[in-house]
């Protein structure tokens, strides 16, 4: 697999689970009846991220694994209760493959952020001396 099919196959990886997740938070809430400002505390981190995907940064997509580890430990500690629910092991799955899809399509993206730029200082450089060796040939 080349490193273009791996960036093709993680960035929608990373988009569908981020979105899953978001909707499996809301649904969670809405099953426990919870109020409104706690829909805000569970959304809200992750929701500031969504320009930044929308966008590709890669910054953002590191910062998405730092937040999701979060969410990842809520997940355990309500599995770990008295009765937890379905949406607790479907929040614990989409959090597993959030954070290894952002963090593979982060790391892929900047391997090929690295290439492209080997690439262009190799052109840069092959450039330089040609212009050099045209200035000795006219002098």
């Amino acid at each position: 697999m080349t490193l273009e099919q791996k960036i093709n196959f993680s960035r929608p990886l990373t988009h569908i689970s981020f979105y899953l997740m978001l909707a499996a938070l809301t649904a969670n809430a809405w099953i426990q009846g919870a109020p409104g400002i706690i829909y805000f505390l569970c959304l809200f981190p992750l929701a500031i991220f969504i320009p930044g995907l929308i966008v590709n940064n890669t910054r953002t997509l590191i910062w998405i694994c730092f937040v999701i580890l979060i969410y990842f430990a809520t997940a355990i500690d309500n599995l770990a209760g008295p009765s937890p629910q379905v949406l607790d092991w479907v929040e614990v799955a989409l959090t597993v493959i959030l954070f290894n899809a952002a963090m593979m399509y982060a790391r892929w993206k900047q391997q090929r952020g690295k290439a492209l730029q080997e690439a262009y200082d190799k052109q840069e450089q092959e450039a330089l001396q040609q212009e050099q060796e045209q200035q000795q040939s006219a002098g």
